[in-house]
């Protein structure tokens, strides 16, 4: 299967599972990619999609983020790879909000 491919199958399988559950708890460093991630999608920065997805898997490789968070934060980096703007700013807006939840959930 091609890269591209294999990254348009987890976006929709990741699609599925978030709509229907959110994020669970991310890392700081997942919370600061979400914003990265919101803030280009919402700019439709293209260009700086692919240095966000070298740190997202340099981070991981670092064991800094967990294979669920760079599962996650892949499945949006694939929306913004794609043009799907809406999509990619949708999806990390709501990983920054469900941490948002958790934390007031945990008062």
């Amino acid at each position: 299967m091609k890269p591209r491919t294999t990254y348009a199958c987890l976006a929709l399988a990741l699609t599925l599972a978030v709509g229907c559950g959110g994020y669970g708890e991310v890392s700081p460093v997942a919370y600061d990619y979400a914003m990265a991630l919101y803030s280009l999608s919402n700019q439709k920065a293209a260009d700086r999609v692919p240095a966000v997805a070298e740190q997202v898997e340099a981070s991981h490789q670092a064991g800094d983020l967990s294979d669920r968070e760079a599962r996650w934060l892949q499945g949006i980096l694939s929306d913004a790879e794609s043009g799907d703007w809406k999509s990619a700013a949708k999806q990390a807006r709501r990983m920054m909000e469900d941490q948002v939840k958790r934390g007031a959930a945990n008062r």
